[in-house]
């Protein structure tokens, strides 16, 4: 099988794709302010500035800034330059693990290589705002994070923006895309609406905090809070890139796909150990490191170490009734390991204070449908040995076999394009290489 057979048209040439990228367009512009999605830096002096290929703002500096509204409070509407991952947080003392010292004070002096992430809070936790994402169950305090970024010169107009956590900022640009080895498949009758998906990935996602609590520090109008509706996202976009687009129609969803696996990539430099398994929160995270590695051609994105759900909850094991691809709930979790006892005990299985097989088993059922667009993403690119964990795949084709549930996207290119992947993919990585 060709690749001229999987797909419906010739593969479209790189050269056409970046003349038609974005542009961050700095042309001499200088401002002594810049607003986004309502948060307000002004500086101490005109300074030069642009917005990068996917619209997040930077300056060449250093620079002075002066001020920041949402003006800061003790407990509130917090900034942070190059925050690192793992137990600590500056933005707001309502989220778990509030340091303040982690916190920048105004005036301040942005250099070159610092990403200054600015919050505004909300008054009251559990309202949505106007702007509120989809699928956003309201359990933290912020309304929107922004990220501003300082260099020590403007950078191309297609550069992505270097990721905001820690201090690894390495650059990319669009033009870097290896779009010419996308498999360019033909759609399913239907697709969702791409525009959805697009504000979903709009703003940054805030996500560089270890466990559940993460899921506190979700802006309400940046992404969903709860990793089921983050992962959901992840897989439909993760097949989405990977249709035919004679009209660069997803040439956004694209740009801001790779910028999210730049980011993730980022706050895996700052902290390896993170997305621990912990029922349905901290899926998602890793196919978009592993996609955006393979559109720049870079290794440590397309074999990042570190911790990821997807992995430590699947593993090949004896399960009741002959299954051997098994799924477990998380590490060290009295009912771990409940697909290997008869699901008859499934209710004492475990503890006696309703941690026992059942709960085990409904977290199951609620991460199983999400699963499905990213496994079947990576064997349509031949990416499955750089996952370089084969029972994740073995265990969603089990629950393919088993439940074949996913969303209406999912569930229409895994029937058509699941029995062919694997060939799919092989033909991708003889381009690659």
């Amino acid at each position: 099988m060709t690749r001229m057979q999987i797909a419906s048209f010739a593969i479209l040439t790189a050269t056409v794709f970046v003349s038609a990228a974005p542009s961050a367009a700095f042309s001499g512009e200088t401002r002594d302010t810049i607003t986004q999605y309502g948060v307000t830096w002004t500086f101490a002096a005109d300074v030069p500035a642009g917005r990068f290929v996917t619209g997040d703002w930077w300056v060449v500096g250093p620079v002075t800034i002066r001020s920041v509204t949402p003006v800061p409070t003790a407990e509130r509407h917090g900034s942070v330059a190059n925050p690192p991952a793992g137990d600590k947080q500056g933005y707001d003392a309502r989220i778990h693990g509030f340091d303040a010292s982690l916190r920048v004070k105004f005036p301040l002096e942005l250099a070159p290589g610092q990403s200054l992430v600015s919050t505004a809070s909300v008054d009251q936790i559990g309202r949505k705002t106007p702007d509120t994402v989809r699928g956003q169950y309201c359990r933290g305090p912020l309304r929107t994070a922004v990220v501003l970024t300082c260099l020590k010169e403007a950078p191309p107009a297609d550069a992505f923006r270097p990721a905001y956590v820690g201090t690894w900022k390495e650059p990319f640009n669009a033009s870097q895309l290896r779009r010419n080895v996308l498999p360019q498949l033909k759609a399913p009758d239907t697709i969702p609406d791409i525009k959805r998906y697009e504000r979903d990935l709009e703003r940054i996602w805030l996500d560089h905090q270890r466990q559940w609590v993460n899921r506190k520090m979700h802006p309400l109008e940046n992404m969903p809070d709860y990793g089921r509706e983050i992962t959901n996202i992840v897989s439909d976009v993760a097949l989405l890139v990977l249709l035919e687009d004679p009209r660069n129609e997803r040439e956004t969803l694209l740009l801001r796909y790779v910028q999210k696996g730049i980011d993730y990539y980022g706050v895996t430099q700052s902290d390896a150990d993170l997305w621990i398994a912990n029922g349905g929160h901290n899926s998602g995270r890793k196919w978009p490191i592993l996609f955006a590695g393979f559109m720049l051609d870079h290794p440590g994105m397309m074999h990042v170490k570190a911790t990821f759900q997807e992995d430590q909850q699947t593993y090949h094991g004896k399960g009741f009734g002959g299954r051997k691809a098994l799924w477990t709930i998380s590490p060290n979790n009295p009912n771990s390991r409940h697909e290997e006892a008869d699901p008859k005990t499934w209710k004492t299985f475990g503890d006696t204070r309703g941690n026992n097989g059942l709960k085990a088993e409904a977290y199951r059922k609620l991460n199983g449908p999400t699963w499905v667009g990213q496994a079947l993403a990576a064997r349509l690119t031949g990416m499955t040995g750089q996952w370089n964990h084969p029972a994740f795949f073995d265990y969603v084709d089990r629950w393919w076999e088993e439940e074949a549930k996913a969303s209406p996207l999912a569930e229409a290119m895994w029937e058509t394009y699941r029995d062919t992947a694997d060939t799919i993919g092989a033909e991708v990585q003889k381009d690659v290489k």
